[in-house]
C-alpha cells in the first residue's frame, strides 16, 4: 500500500527538486514501500503540482536508482532483490570496514563525542519508534564513522551509493523485530572505534554489514519460496 500520507508538501524551491526530495525521504525511510506503484496523477494532487513537474521529479529519482519507469505503465519504487542485497552488503562492508579502521586509528575526544552524539540520536529515534527517523539516524551514525576516517575519496564513493544504503538500512531495520537489537548491534559497531582498536573496528563493521545482508537475503528467499509471514514489510 502506498504511504502517500507520509509525503511532505514540497517547499518553495525548484518545484521538481522539492517534490523529488520529499519522495526520496519517504522512499528511503520505508514510508513508501519498495515495489510500490507511483502515479503522476495522485502525486500531482498530493503536491498540488502539475503532472509535468511531478514527472521531472520522478525522472530525478530514476537517475538516482530509487525509481524505475515502466514503459506505458508508470513508475515503481525500486525493490531490493537478493542480488541487490548481496551486492550492497559486500560493497558496504568493504567501505565501512575501511572507514571504521581509519576512524579508530584517528579517534580523539572530538571524534568520540561525534559518535556518542550520533548514537544518542539513534537511541532517541528508536525510542520514539518512527521508522523514517530511525533510518535517518542510523544512516547518520554510519556517515559519521565515514567522516571520521578522514578519507574524502572514501566518503565520495560512499555517497555514490548512499540512497541505496538507506534502502538497505530500512530493509534491515524492518527485518529486525526489536529496536533493542538495533541499538545493541550499533553499540557493538562503535565500541572498538571509540577505544581506538583498529583491527576490531574493521572486523565489527564488516560483520555488521554482512549480517544485515544475510538477514535481508534470508527474508527475500523465504518470500520467494512462500514461507514469509503474510503482510511482511519487504517486497
Amino acid at each position: 500500500m502506498l504511504g502517500i500520507e507520509a509525503l511532505e508538501p514540497p517547499k518553495k524551491q525548484s518545484l521538481d527538486r522539492a517534490a523529488a526530495d520529499s519522495l526520496r525521504r519517504a522512499i528511503v525511510s520505508g514510508a513508501i514501500p519498495q515495489g510500490a506503484r507511483l502515479t503522476e496523477m495522485k502525486l500531482a494532487e498530493q503536491f498540488a503540482l502539475s503532472r509535468g513537474t511531478v514527472r521531472a521529479a520522478l525522472q530525478r529519482l530514476v537517475a538516482e536508482g530509487l525509481v524505475v519507469q515502466r514503459p506505458y505503465s508508470g513508475w515503481d519504487v525500486v525493490a531490493l532483490s537478493m542480488d541487490d542485497a548481496w551486492e550492497l552488503a559486500t560493497l558496504r562492508s568493504s567501505l565501512e570496514a575501511l572507514a571504521a579502521r581509519l576512524a579508530a586509528e584517528r579517534i580523539d575526544d572530538r571524534g568520540r563525542g561525534a559518535i556518542a552524539d550520533a548514537f544518542e540520536r539513534l537511541k532517541e529515534a528508536a525510542d520514539a519508534g518512527r521508522m523514517d527517523n530511525i533510518v535517518a539516524a542510523d544512516m547518520a551514525l554510519h556517515r559519521t564513522i565515514v567522516d571520521l576516517s578522514g578519507n574524502k575519496r572514501l566518503g565520495g564513493h560512499y555517497d555514490l551509493i548512499a540512497n541505496h544504503i538507506r534502502l538497505y538500512i530500512a530493509s534491515s531495520t524492518l527485518v529486525v523485530e526489536q529496536m533493542a537489537t538495533v541499538i545493541e548491534r550499533h553499540h557493538e559497531l562503535i565500541a572498538p572505534i571509540v577505544r581506538g582498536d583498529a583491527p576490531a573496528a574493521e572486523s565489527a563493521a564488516r560483520a555488521h554489514s554482512l549480517r544485515s545482508g544475510e538477514e535481508i537475503m534470508d527474508y527475500l528467499r523465504e518470500k520467494r519460496d512462500g514461507d514469509a509471514p503474510a503482510g511482511a514489510p519487504l517486497p
